[in-house]
């Protein structure tokens, strides 16, 4: 069963693979004069790559619906409501 440590690791590893997909060095690889699509190759770097981060976070991001428990939360009920 995942838990918010799980989630929170998931998050840790989209950070570190955010960050070396727009570090200098992998940056420089793709800073070239040759266009793709019409569209200078660095450009359609940094657009697709952040594009498909995006889609990461998406997926790796939701929680399922086995993480919640199916039984309701009943904090809070035995304390008297004033009215």
């Amino acid at each position: 069963m995942l838990d918010n440590r799980s989630l929170t690791e998931r998050y840790i590893g989209l950070f570190l693979f955010g960050f070396f997909l727009f570090c200098y060095p992998v940056l420089t690889i793709f800073n070239l004069p040759y266009l793709l699509f019409g569209i200078p190759l660095l450009f359609f770097y940094i657009f697709t790559a952040w594009s498909v981060l995006i889609v990461f976070i998406i997926f790796c991001g939701k929680i399922p619906d086995r993480v919640h428990s199916s039984e309701p939360d009943t904090a809070g009920k035995h304390l008297k409501q004033s009215g």
